[in-house]
């Protein structure tokens, strides 16, 4: 055992620094930074764009007088609703003609307009492509409601002073906290599966090179074949680590420089500390499962041209796992719970969700051996089925396996 790990060691650290000493490799690590940061401004820049040009607007057919409480009153509204913005009301004059005035308003190409209210407070009206259930529909509905009210009291010489509710601040709040350690579960696992196929898919084509050159058939006459596999999964784990950890600490100095500073950010029922140790692990194990997969099916592949063919249905998998992950993700306790954290591929997803939503550790600690044992297992089937079916050595896929 103490010589397969020794060997595997030599060949994690010759694929390590030639991988690392190449020029390739600080575009590797740039690349994905640049990417999300021109993204990221783009997507800020165009959503600000999308929202002043796309904000809705509604033409009010009305006078000075009958205008002033319904604008008066979406005023007051406006706190409220927040993100669901308040449509903007543009004052038109009354015309002769007031409904062929309100389509010759939608008609209008400059204007921009989604509907046309007229007939004041007393007797509303909207014009306009609305279903009953519409979000502006009833918006339209609390303005005019609203300025009712105001004027109902103004004539009756009632004046209601503002009211101010007093504010007891706590802590926290078991609604507010498990709705946000929810969000940190989903983070969570989003995170793992894009890093994880973000790097994990590079083992495909690991040995196809090699097999090309003849190094590996040299490699396997003198160390065994799954000290090979160990050392190619420890070397791309060590050069994924070292990518993920500028990616890391980029994202921290950028949350640094974020107004705020990051806060606010919902903190997950371990700790952050923790949640982050937990990451890195699950990572790890997370890519070594896969990986060990991975390496085992490219294998088998002797062109680049099939590991392109074996790309989309792998990445298929992948996919199919995270969504099995995030479906159980909040249910751990359940019978798709249980069954994600025992599946080893949908395991370190669900158990990083966990972490995020329940403090308690010891599942973590027997998730990651649990995890741990099946990249053993895997890679000893991988590394048996490369002896027997592409160097061509060994009787059969068992005895090859007890080898190992």
């Amino acid at each position: 055992m103490m010589g397969t790990f020794k060997a595997a060691s030599v060949i994690a650290r010759r694929d390590f620094d030639a991988t690392v000493r190449s020029r390739t490799f600080a575009i590797f690590l740039l690349f994905p930074v640049i990417m999300i940061a021109i993204t990221f401004g783009f997507g800020t820049m165009s959503a600000k764009m999308e929202r002043q040009e796309n904000r809705p607007r509604i033409a009010v057919i009305a006078s000075d007088a009958d205008f002033a409480p319904i604008a008066a009153a979406r005023e007051r509204l406006r706190p409220a609703f927040r993100e669901y913005d308040l449509p903007e009301l543009v004052r038109e004059t009354p015309d002769y003609d007031v409904d062929d005035q309100a389509k010759t308003l939608l008609a209008a190409a400059d204007k921009r307009l989604v509907g046309v209210l007229s007939g004041g407070i007393a007797h509303p009206r909207l014009t306009g492509a609305f279903d009953r259930d519409d979000r502006l529909v009833h918006q339209v509905e609390a303005m005019v409601v609203r300025a009712r009210q105001e004027s109902a009291l103004v004539a009756a010489h009632v004046t209601l002073p503002p009211v101010a509710v007093d504010l007891v601040k706590t802590e926290q709040s078991a609604g507010a906290l498990a709705a946000n350690r929810s969000t940190t579960a989903r983070v969570g696992q989003w995170l793992l599966f894009m890093v994880t196929v973000l790097l994990a898919s590079m083992l495909l084509s690991n040995l196809v090179e090699e097999k090309s050159n003849k190094i590996i058939e040299v490699l396997a006459a003198a160390i065994p074949v799954d000290a090979i596999f160990f050392g190619k999964l420890g070397a791309m784990l060590a050069v994924s680590l070292t990518g993920l950890a500028v990616w890391v600490g980029s994202a921290i100095i950028a949350v640094h420089f974020l107004p705020g500073g990051g806060a606010g950010l919902p903190e997950p029922a371990v700790g952050w500390p923790v949640f982050i140790a937990l990451g890195f692990l699950y990572f790890a194990m997370n890519y070594l499962l896969l990986g060990a997969l991975f390496l085992g099916i490219g294998s088998q592949a002797s062109s680049a041209r099939e590991v392109q063919s074996i790309s989309m249905p792998v990445t298929i998998g992948q996919v199919i796992i995270f969504l099995f992950a995030s479906a159980a993700a909040g249910a751990f306790n359940s019978l798709m719970g249980i069954s994600a954290a025992i599946f080893p591929f949908s395991s370190p997803m669900m158990m990083i969700a966990r972490a995020a939503e329940t403090p308690e550790l010891w599942t973590h600690a027997l998730a990651l051996l649990w995890q741990a044992a099946w990249v053993w297992i895997i890679v000893q089937f991988a590394s048996a089925f490369f002896r027997r079916h592409v160097l061509k050595s060994g009787g059969t896929a068992a005895a090859a396996f007890g080898r190992g």
